[in-house]
């Protein structure tokens, strides 16, 4: 992606002392279009649709050279609605990223703050179709994050340097609840391997009271005023878990002009307290198998397809994309995408399983078909 970077500060701090040098640099995407749903809520439906390529962004990332191989880095990344200019994740000012650290070239990076998981970073958006298509590629309602459906706050993450293509990555973040730290902690692990025509990445995620630590909730499941916090009727059901467990798996080869995926992930929901909005209790395991592909037939047009089955207690889900992406230069293109996805069995809400595609809002039956045309520019 090609950004504008400013030199902000650059002069010596003291006579015969090394140059340090500090570079800010502005980056973004605006991702607009139009979606038609054949089914939502029971009706069809056309609309005009933002993020659902990629999440409409304006960031700030910097850097200031330590020396000997050392620099201190910082993100702050801003999601908004491009359609009407509101704040996402959940109105905050840099809710998709802001943290800062340092990075050694043989040491590796360190940093903290609010941070992507390692699911999403490492399978989502390099390996799985959310890597194509975001929100309306998704394994419905986004259950095991490969597309941020959470990020984790108040972390510390280690990123080691790449050795023969190896990379691990560690994330934890504590709780911060007082007599008790391990109340909302987060910890994930990852191994990374990338080089020449390979990706292959694992990921092992463990989320404590994911209600409140990843979800956005106020209160305690079980507490007086509690309140699914999940957003889909696949998982919302099940949000209520005292801990949630994530094991994902990617691989991906490219041949020649085009690049075949295939992903699995394995989300357990544990302990889960029984509710108004939860009725369950025991343990909900989702399995989900995805195969992608993608093919540029020129340098300017991509074509992507792909398929994942998700399989849940009594509920299935099946989900088909397909389409198109033009370059219409380095930084902007169009893109063409169809979806089906169906339902099958009872969903997490105790009732019989309707589609329901990304963040599109769900049908009234157990299939779903959407068409999103848009436009993206990146800066």
């Amino acid at each position: 992606m090609k950004k504008a970077t400013a030199v902000l500060i650059a002069f010596p701090f003291l006579a015969g002392a090394a140059h340090a040098q500090t570079s800010v640099t502005l980056y973004g995407i605006v991702d607009s279009g139009l979606v038609y749903i054949n089914n939502q809520s029971g009706h069809a439906n056309l609309e005009t649709i933002t993020g659902q390529t990629n999440g409409s962004r304006w960031g700030l990332r910097g850097s200031e050279d330590l020396g000997a191989g050392l620099k201190a880095i910082f993100t702050l990344e801003n999601g908004f609605d491009s359609s009407n200019g509101k704040l996402l994740q959940g109105g905050r000012e840099f809710g998709r990223q802001a943290y800062m650290g340092l990075s050694s070239e043989t040491l590796g990076t360190l940093t903290m703050g609010r941070q992507r998981d390692a699911m999403s970073q490492y399978i989502g958006r390099n390996i799985s179709a959310t890597s194509i298509w975001a929100w309306v590629g998704t394994h419905p309602g986004d259950f095991d994050n490969l597309n941020d459906n959470f990020r984790d706050n108040n972390s510390l993450k280690y990123a080691s340097p790449h050795v023969y293509g190896m990379q691990a990555i560690a994330l934890f973040a504590p709780g911060g609840v007082a007599g008790n730290f391990a109340t909302n902690r987060i910890y994930n692990f990852a191994l990374n391997y990338a080089q020449g025509p390979l990706d292959a990445v694992l990921v092992y995620d463990n989320v404590n009271n994911p209600s409140e630590s990843a979800l956005d909730g106020t209160v305690f499941p079980g507490a007086k005023g509690y309140t699914s916090p999940g957003k889909s009727p696949v998982f919302s059901g099940y949000a209520s878990a005292q801990v949630l467990q994530i094991f994902g798996a990617g691989v991906a080869y490219k041949i020649g002009d085009g690049r075949v995926g295939l992903v699995y992930t394995n989300s357990r929901y544990q302990d889960i307290v029984r509710t108004a909005s939860t009725p369950n209790s025991g343990t909900a395991v989702f399995n989900s198998f995805e195969i992608n592909g993608r093919y540029n037939f020129t340098p300017a047009l991509l074509v992507g397809l792909s398929f994942d089955y998700t399989k849940v207690r009594n509920a299935k889900y099946e989900q088909v994309d397909f389409g198109p992406d033009y370059a219409l230069s380095k930084r902007t293109d169009l893109n063409l995408v169809g979806i089906w996805q169906h339902a099958s069995g009872i969903d997490s809400t105790g009732q019989a399983a309707v589609a329901s595609i990304g963040s599109l809002g769900q049908s009234s039956t157990p299939t779903q078909i959407a068409v999103k045309m848009g436009i993206r520019h990146r800066f």
